[in-house]
């Protein structure tokens, strides 16, 4: 097969292969790849949330990076986007004001740590982009990338990726073949099962992490304000008293929308926000970290099980929604009740209502029961800090489900034990969240450019 050459090969153009393309453009002939129609990723396509913080979306120890290191390349990861268009406002900065809801969340843990509930807020700065911002931003990445000597070729899928005897890979693609001696993978959650396959018939070593499995929720926007005006996306952390389990509070969007997440053999539930135009609602999710051991250990394989038997209680690919007062009466929600003013239904209209893709039933069929137990309790802990939150007419979406689980060991430029593959972001298991990936991205080019040095000055 006659395929061209290049100096490096990026697979995927969200955040980590942007950043991995922002920082070897110039030095290395790049070619980046993404089957989207433009750059970005699932980041550029939902919220566009900047955690600016190295104790959110980042594995410290995994990645073999000090609090300190770790900080310093939030900060260049940040000062890029500002350069590239990025709202330079910052949420969380009101101290005071997170100092009080820090107290307040102290108050309701000290109350109810004696009958097994715990409750904890994570302060963060953060940036929000928005979805019709977001991409704003990543284009004009995309922009730099190009004008340093970059190429993308975008809605272009990856097929197949080997390692020829010489030690360069051989990328065939629905637009052609690439032959590289350096590829960069970052397949972002969407693609995190396909480069598991391809990265074991390399040979990679791979195992299995923690997955998040939850729901979205969607309340009114006047109930969340009120801490949603000092932390955008508050981070709560929850241990369940039941099972003990650990749950948390993620992708919080004051004013946006819920929406349909497309992926191969099945639908997720998401959400986003716009920056210039507001709903009356907020959402976020509300996710339970599992762990497998024995007898089964694929926790992404385990993820889509669940995915598609969620579906399957939706009518075959669709969403479940359910209100939350007949979650709590042990009924199922219908079509005929739904806006049932009688049941208090009719205070929240939500932003994806029941129709096609998404049908009125009850999540208890859907999900396991330890994870809709721990789902509503953790619903009813957020409670006791934002009254309002488990109104009965709150929706509670499924199935919702994070897929990072996948674990490469790789050196500390995140080379894996295949030389000349680097893998970066959510999809490899080495970030959660735009920020943690662009700073992967940074650190994958930078190995690759330090082997580049070493070969030539031998």
């Amino acid at each position: 097969m006659s395929a061209k050459h290049v100096d490096v090969v990026i697979i995927g153009a969200g955040p980590a292969g942007l950043f991995a393309g922002l920082r070897l453009a110039g030095h290395l002939e790049v070619l980046l790849l993404d089957r989207r129609p433009r750059p970005g990723g699932a980041g550029g396509a939902t919220d566009g949330k900047l955690n600016l913080s190295p104790h959110i979306g980042l594995d410290l120890a995994e990645l073999g990076l000090s609090e300190e290191e770790a900080t310093r390349r939030i900060e260049e990861v940040d000062r890029i986007f500002l350069d590239h268009g990025a709202d330079p406002t910052l949420h969380g900065l009101d101290e005071a004001r997170v100092q009080w809801w820090l107290e307040r969340v102290s108050w309701v843990r000290r109350r109810t740590l004696k009958g097994g509930w715990d409750i904890q807020l994570v302060p963060v700065v953060q940036r929000h982009m928005g979805t019709d911002f977001a991409h704003r931003v990543t284009g004009a990445m995309a922009g730099t990338v190009r004008q340093r000597g970059g190429t993308f070729l975008f809605e272009t899928e990856v097929t197949d990726l080997q390692r020829s005897p010489d030690g360069r890979f051989l990328v065939e693609t629905s637009r052609g073949a690439f032959r590289a001696p350096y590829v960069v993978c970052s397949p972002g959650r969407e693609g995190a099962y396909w480069f598991r396959e391809k990265a074991r018939a390399l040979g990679v070593r791979t195992g299995y992490g923690a997955i998040d499995i939850g729901c979205r929720v969607e309340i009114a926007s006047a109930v969340y304000e009120e801490i949603t005006d000092v932390l955008y996306d508050p981070k709560l952390i929850f241990c369940t008293p039941t099972h003990q389990d650990r749950t948390r509070t993620f992708c919080t969007n004051p004013g946006g929308h819920v929406r349909v997440e497309e992926h191969r053999g099945f639908r997720l539930v998401n959400g986003d926000a716009l920056k210039a135009a507001k709903t009356a609602n907020t959402n976020f999710a509300i996710l339970n970290t599992v762990s497998m051991t024995e007898p089964v250990q694929d926790t992404t394989e385990m993820g889509h099980q669940v995915a598609r038997f969620a579906n399957f209680w939706g009518g075959g690919n669709s969403l479940i929604v359910q209100r939350w007062g007949d979650l709590i009466a042990g009924r199922r929600s219908k079509a005929q009740t739904f806006y049932s003013a009688e049941l208090g239904f009719d205070k929240l209209l939500p932003t994806l209502p029941p129709g096609p893709g998404v049908t009125p039933g009850d999540i208890s069929f859907a999900y396991p029961g330890r994870i809709v137990r721990n789902l509503q309790e953790s619903l009813e802990l957020l409670a006791r800090v934002i009254p309002g939150v488990a109104h009965p007419s709150t929706a509670v979406y499924v199935p919702e489900i994070k897929f990072y689980d996948v674990r490469y060991p790789t050196r500390r430029d995140l080379e894996t034990d295949v030389p000349g593959l680097f893998v970066a972001g959510d999809g490899a298991g080495k970030s959660r969240g735009i920020v943690g990936a662009a700073v992967n991205g940074l650190m994958a080019a930078e190995g690759i450019l330090d082997r580049v040095r070493a070969q030539a000055a031998q």
